[in-house]
């Protein structure tokens, strides 16, 4: 179990450096990366999931829309503060934002559905095995899920997948329902990458 546990976050970090670090197209790699993560998290993961209440679809919008307000907040901070850093990750966002019309299909129906899969469902998930503690749980997690994009070579970058990872995290921990998650994702990027870019 460990061992397979070490594999597949190898891989996935060995799937990302090859996204962010080569010169292949960056949307091909990374559609194909979160596709064969998402394939070996469903082989190896149990998810929590039920259906979405009205209440439950309530708090994805409000934890989508809660991130997407702390990266404004991060943006106009990260302004003052750090200027030069801020420009990068502005270039970094140019990277990954969206061109062409199969980019938003394969980001809304692979690469997020595949992130949360794999990094709250099956990393956290079996983070949850060995560790009670459920702050200590999220935090790790998030550690892992933030060490992965690394290879965007941006300490800022590196601060928001932190701050997504916990409160992604937190949502799983608490509500024990991937779909839930997921849909956070997606409202968070849907104003992040198409409605209201902020970068």
């Amino acid at each position: 179990m460990k061992k397979h546990f070490y594999l597949l976050f190898i891989l996935a970090h060995i799937l990302l450096a090859v996204s962010f670090l080569t010169d292949l197209p960056f949307w091909v790699m990374f559609t194909v990366s979160f596709f064969i993560l998402s394939v070996a998290a469903i082989n190896s993961g149990n998810f929590d999931y039920h259906n979405i209440s009205a209440s439950s679809l309530g708090l994805s919008i409000f934890s989508g829309l809660l991130l997407y307000g702390l990266f404004i907040i991060g943006k106009f901070g990260s302004g003052v503060l750090l200027p030069n850093q801020l420009a990068d990750v502005t270039t970094l966002y140019m990277k990954v934002q969206p061109q062409l019309t199969w980019h938003y299909f394969a980001l809304f129906l692979i690469i997020i559905p595949g992130e949360e899969l794999f990094w709250r469902g099956y990393i956290q998930g079996r983070i949850e095995y060995t560790i009670q503690n459920k702050k200590v749980v999220v935090i790790l997690s998030s550690l892992l899920y933030t060490s992965a994009n690394i290879y965007t070579l941006n300490p800022l970058f590196l601060l928001a997948t932190f701050a997504g990872g916990v409160i992604w995290g937190s949502l799983y921990m608490w509500k024990r329902n991937i779909f839930l998650v997921i849909l956070s994702h997606l409202i968070f990027n849907l104003f992040l990458l198409v409605l209201f870019p902020i970068f």
